[in-house]
């Protein structure tokens, strides 16, 4: 059954509570939201929620091998990739995995058994501040990867042009004219930026930090000045504020159109050890 906005916006106020305790240090009312982005003009991310199985490296260790219990939220087409985000939430750092492109003829994006699928990691990029955010393309130690988000439980998933998924705090969100919309602020323009520039269509998984299940959320985001909305505007700065970030560079809104449930494609598994 469809779920309404009164249960949606339910959902949000619960999480405002009871994802506190993952947050002790920003001590400001919000919401952890992780937002999808692609390049292809009109198009939502597809994505998901996968139990993590194990990270392994491949070959002389440059690519990294992500074993999920399946499946991908949807098959790839040409021109597109996969990635896997991994969030350690009590560090709130972590990182994407991913694939190369999918081309006529090229290597496969990813491999499937019985219960598993396997993706087969091309670079690992940083989504929280770090030395190796300072270049495009960064170079992460596997041994860091592995030592940070290897314990995880669940891995978030995406498909499309230029997929990424990055985390984002909620820091206001309102309805208008029944319509929803959530406020959040970025600190460097970086991936997710230049998807946004190409395409503002956005898949947003909200989800109980607890199980991963919860909602995804589509729309269109679109960036504001702060005089547009100020209430907005006040409490992103002093979200960063109490998270010692300094100001935003840039705020946003999130214009929800449309939204459906989501949740694990399977129970949280132990993590093999790395190899």
């Amino acid at each position: 059954m469809e779920a309404s906005i009164e249960e949606v916006l339910q959902f949000l106020d619960r999480q405002r509570s009871s994802q506190a305790p993952y947050f002790p240090t920003v001590r400001f009312e919000k919401v952890l939201s992780f937002m999808g982005t692609c390049s292809k003009p009109g198009t939502h991310v597809s994505v998901g929620v996968c139990p993590l199985v194990s990270l392994k490296t491949a070959g002389a260790g440059s690519l990294l091998r992500v074993r999920l219990r399946g499946p991908l939220p949807r098959v790839p087409q040409r021109g597109e990739r996969i990635t896997v985000h991994l969030t350690q939430l009590l560090h709130y750092q972590g990182y994407q995995v991913k694939t190369g492109v999918l081309r006529e003829g090229g290597d496969a994006l990813y491999e499937e058994d019985r219960t598993d699928l396997l993706v087969n990691g091309a670079h690992v990029f940083t989504v929280h501040h770090s030395p190796y955010t300072m270049r495009f393309f960064e170079v992460v130690p596997f041994e860091e990867v592995q030592r940070l988000v290897g314990g995880i439980r669940f891995a978030l998933v995406g498909v499309g042009e230029q997929a990424n998924i990055s985390p984002r705090f909620v820091w206001h969100s309102e309805v208008k004219d029944g319509r929803l919309a959530l406020f959040h602020g970025d600190g460097l323009a970086l991936k997710t930026y230049m998807n946004l520039k190409m395409n503002r269509h956005e898949s947003r998984l909200v989800l109980d930090l607890d199980d991963y299940s919860g909602y995804v959320l589509r729309g269109v985001v679109e960036e504001f000045q702060p005089h547009q909305h100020p209430e907005a505007y006040e409490k992103i700065c002093r979200g960063f504020e109490a998270g010692s970030w300094g100001k935003p560079t840039r705020v946003f809104r999130f214009a929800v159109e449309a939204w459906d449930r989501i949740g694990p494609t399977a129970p949280a598994v132990k993590p093999a050890p790395a190899g």
